[in-house]
């Protein structure tokens, strides 16, 4: 089994060969479009293992597959005995890549 550890948006994934994962919004792309990923810190094939200091030299290709939006989070501000309350809602906006 092999897999890598790359960093990206601020966090670390470990991707795996053919499945998707959310990172953050990508401006630049649309669908179909390959990005790619060069922060890596750790890459493992079978029983070979490469250990960045901080990175590895490479990077990992990944597509584009759809822009998504996280679950929604209410803000509610409130000052107590005012009257004053303020409702908002938020959804992340994500981007779904396939590692290839």
């Amino acid at each position: 089994m092999s897999y890598t550890i790359v960093q990206t948006s601020g966090r670390q994934f470990v991707l795996k060969q053919g499945e998707w994962y959310d990172v953050d919004f990508i401006s630049k792309s649309s669908i179909g479009d390959y990005v790619y990923l060069n922060k890596l810190l750790l890459l493992k094939k079978e029983k070979k293992v490469q250990i960045g200091k901080p990175f590895l030299n490479g990077q990992i290709s990944a597509q584009v597959i759809q822009k998504v939006k996280g679950p929604k989070v209410v803000v509610l501000k409130t000052k107590p005995k005012k009257r004053y309350t303020r409702k908002r809602g938020h959804r992340q906006v994500y981007t779904r890549i396939q590692i290839n």
